[in-house]
């Protein structure tokens, strides 16, 4: 056991890659402690798309993006909005976003993103092998739809990083897109599907599977605020909360959004930000329409997901940082479209989401060990891609507290690379 040479493994962060990463620690013997104040799972891990992408590489800057950004901001239905009063706080990580969006940088960064993408899927059901739980994780692929030849075309660029990273899709004409989902409507004529992709039907279910395998495996969940450190040789010796001090060996970063501050104390000062996600939830008794997997609208860029309490729209990003009140206007727009995108989608919305995904400029997570202090590991800032990459970094991360070779180059996703 490895833990035999430890010491207690402090990580902070309850969301879906603290929790993966504190089952997978302790499936390997360490004594580990997870600390959140809020509900295990019930952040931003809750309302995602619910996709485990093979597929995850494109950057969410790619060439061109900033010619565009003006007009999306001028558009009530456009995938992006800021909230001006955040806009001088969030021109520095901006302009960092902005510069990574040229081909070069984009395409080193999905060479780099490429080997997370390839074990994301497996990861995940190497857990739920461990633990049950598999019937969360449904192989049904992804699913992105075109209306036509020109908006197809504009996705050149994405299939050739896909192509790169060694990223499988099949494009599909309207005969075959109509066989693969016969429920969407038939102005859509074009499509890309990703068959290795996965769903997890009720990401928040995912999450608690995670938690209750290693809460029955002796872990413990406190259920406190992590505020500060008190240092020693090696780096952090205490966790200072909102109630009190809690003595450890090793700290795993791990708490999405919130954190920056604690990074910072860390000797990580990263240019850690939010976009902010949102959901709507149509009733729907997964039989009409028919939609058998997560499915990316072209234009107003949002996803359907066929979930197990229903069909749940995400769509958009809105810089606006973590102190704003949620703005659900936008995606209330898209209500409409969605019902035309889905004909026959007559459930009434009986929820209304906004989540804080955890952002970095270059669209790469910070996963790996500190450089400053021995016993701290990051895993944080996985953006758009939390749910899929949570697995991954927890093993990755025990890999490292265990002394094992790399399996994926962690030197594009250290802390210092800012």
């Amino acid at each position: 056991m490895q833990g035999s040479e430890g010491g207690e493994i402090a990580v902070i962060g309850a969301g879906i890659v603290g929790v993966a990463t504190a089952l997978t620690l302790k499936l390997e013997g360490w004594p580990v402690t997870l600390y959140d104040p809020r509900d295990p799972g019930s952040g931003t891990s809750f309302g995602n798309a619910g996709s485990i992408s093979a597929a995850g590489v494109v950057p969410v800057a790619v060439p061109g993006l900033w010619k565009r950004v003006p007009g999306m901001l001028l558009d009530p239905r456009s995938p992006l909005s800021i909230r001006w009063r955040h806009l001088p706080r969030l021109t520095p990580w901006l302009v960092r976003f902005l510069r990574a969006g040229g081909a070069e940088n984009a395409k080193r960064i999905a060479g780099e993103l490429a080997p997370l993408a390839h074990i994301a899927v497996d990861s995940h059901r190497e857990l739920l092998r461990q633990t049950g739980g598999m019937e969360i994780v449904k192989p049904v692929g992804w699913l992105k739809i075109y209306r036509d030849g020109t908006d197809y075309a504009a996705t050149a660029f994405e299939r050739e990083l896909s192509d790169m990273a060694g990223i499988r899709y099949e494009a599909l004409g309207a005969d075959e897109l109509r066989q693969l989902e016969p429920g969407l409507s038939r102005e859509f004529t074009r499509a890309l599907f990703y068959p290795d992709t996965a769903l997890a039907s009720t990401p928040f279910a995912l999450t608690r599977t995670y938690l209750e395998a290693f809460l029955a495996r002796g872990g413990r969940l406190v259920r406190e605020e992590v505020r500060g450190f008190e240092m020693g040789p090696r780096g952090p010796s205490q966790m200072v909360t909102d109630q009190g001090r809690h003595m450890c060996k090793r700290v795993v970063l791990a708490a999405g959004a919130f954190s920056g501050p604690l990074a910072r104390q860390l000797g990580a000062p990263v240019p850690l930000d939010t976009e902010r996600g949102y959901h709507l939830n149509f009733q729907w008794d997964g039989q009409t329409p028919t939609l058998q997997r997560p499915t990316l609208v072209s234009g107003p860029q949002f996803v359907l997901c066929p979930m197990s309490d229903g069909l749940r729209l995400t769509g958009g990003v809105e810089l606006g940082g973590l102190e704003a009140p949620p703005d659900f206007r936008r995606i209330r727009r898209l209500a409409a479209v969605a019902r035309q995108v889905l004909p026959g989608l007559t459930g009434e919305i009986d929820r209304e989401w906004m989540g804080y995904r955890p952002s970095l400029p270059d669209s790469k997570p910070v996963i790996g060990r500190s450089e400053r202090h021995p016993n701290v590991w990051f895993g944080f800032g996985h953006g758009h891609l939390g749910l899929t990459y949570s697995a991954a970094t927890g093993r990755l991360i025990a890999d490292g507290m265990a002394g094992r070779a790399e399996s994926v180059p962690l030197a594009p996703f250290r802390a210092e690379r800012f």
